[in-house]
């Protein structure tokens, strides 16, 4: 009996490999582009590492554990990194790392939510300055672009700046968090349910005033120019804020950038600008499809040596749904070699090892089947041409070409088909 895939993870056939592939490349070499490198970390950590008080109590629940020991599947792809910049003191600073890799969450899956997924990370180690985190934003941005989603919106906060609304209300310090966790959550519950779990931890009317503040519309510096009016010791993050927003400006960006004052994002070590990257849908918002922000305190969880940091995250396998793609390139070879008898399967061999030399990706008849065969498995392919080789090609040391989508046909030099086929 055939057997299904657990829940929440899937198979890729080979076209939506390709298509998964090509993805990844595109994202690959604009964070190449911007002079970013790879990191490589293992999908195991110690579980000490993933619950050092880096994710806050809700999303540690979500880690897979290792039955009798003491290690998890990483959660993301941060906290590995901090956990090698702690332990690699000579790195070169700032220190500016990519890694495109899967992690797991157990998660209850649903639409567009995977508990294996497939995600491309971007960060700088060691630098506190705005134009960092502009960077970041862009890379992401650009990426989305090279892949061809112009209509993306980016979503920026401050968590100091919000910080800074909600003890204005009168929020109490060790009631913050529960707050921001909160306000994090609006896209997912309604006003109302939002204003009862903020009850359960403010006063009266505190969260209503605080809903009503944050949700607020108009222009970004409408919007900062409200928070400045408004919130005593909001000034220097606002001031922040405006920086952004005007270095984004320069990045030319095609998607909008809006100022969302209850943008907070849930995990805990964020600790500056927080931001998210999303796409609506016939009027409907989409599951993030990326994001980050700036966490100066997490390095330090692993290490005395405090230090500045700031990245974000793509996931690669939302964006993938998000396309859609349509899997039609099921293969890589741009020629199929087909010989007839087996006296002309060593010149067929030889045939292909001087093609793949030459650059050109070749698939290889390697089945006892006739020629009307072989032609057929090169039609399912897709395969744009096809190689035939029989007594009379190998006698005058040549191949014949056909083009497959116009059966015409060409007997000509190897060289000459490698001239055609790159």
């Amino acid at each position: 009996m055939a057997e299904n895939t657990p829940r929440g993870v899937k198979d890729f056939s080979p076209a939506a490999a390709i298509s998964l592939k090509y993805v990844t490349g595109v994202i690959e070499e604009v964070f190449k582009r911007f002079g970013f490198y790879p990191l490589e970390t293992p999908a195991l950590e110690n579980i000490s590492v993933l619950n050092a008080k880096a994710y806050g109590d809700e999303p540690s629940k979500e880690i897979f554990v290792m039955k009798d020991e003491q290690t998890g599947l990483r959660y993301d792809l941060t906290v590995p990194l901090a956990r090698y910049v702690a332990s690699n003191k000579d790195l070169v600073l700032p220190f500016k790392r990519y890694q495109i890799g899967n992690t797991w969450r157990k998660d209850e899956p649903q639409k567009m939510r995977y508990r294996e997924f497939l995600q491309a990370d971007i960060d700088t180690v060691g630098s506190a300055e705005t134009e960092s985190d502009a960077e970041i934003i862009a890379a992401g941005a650009l990426s989305l672009e090279e892949l061809g989603i112009r209509n993306y919106v980016i979503l920026v906060n401050s968590r100091e700046l919000l910080k800074q609304v909600i003890l204005s209300f009168g929020v109490a310090q060790d009631k913050e968090v529960q707050v921001l966790r909160t306000l994090d959550k609006l896209q997912k519950l309604s006003r109302d349910e939002a204003l009862k779990v903020l009850s359960d931890v403010v006063q009266g009317q505190v969260g209503e005033k605080i809903l009503s503040f944050v949700e607020q519309t108009g222009t970004n510096d409408e919007k900062l120019q409200r928070v400045m009016a408004n919130v005593a010791g909001a000034k220097d993050a606002a001031g922040k804020m405006q920086e952004l927003l005007s270095i984004l400006g320069i990045y030319k960006l095609s998607g909008k950038v809006v100022f969302d004052m209850a943008l907070a994002r849930g995990l805990d070590y964020y600790t500056g600008f927080v931001w998210e990257f999303v796409i609506e849908e016939n009027g409907k918002r989409l599951p993030s499809i990326g994001g980050g922000g700036r966490y100066d305190s997490l390095i330090g969880i692993y290490t005395s040596r405090g230090m500045p940091a700031t990245g974000m995250t793509l996931g690669i396998s939302r964006i993938f749904d998000i396309l859609n793609s349509k899997d039609t390139k099921k293969t890589y070879a741009k020629a199929f070699i087909a010989y007839i008898g087996a006296q002309n399967r060593d010149y067929a061999i030889n045939a292909a090892n001087t093609l793949r030399g030459n650059g050109v990706y070749v698939d290889l008849n390697t089945t006892a089947r006739n020629l009307s065969k072989q032609m057929e498995y090169a039609s399912s392919l897709g395969i744009e041409r096809v190689i035939i080789i029989g007594n009379k090609e190998r006698e005058s040391n040549k191949v014949k070409l056909r083009n497959m989508e116009n059966g015409e046909e060409e007997l000509i030099s190897l060289q000459q088909a490698i001239e055609k086929l790159k």
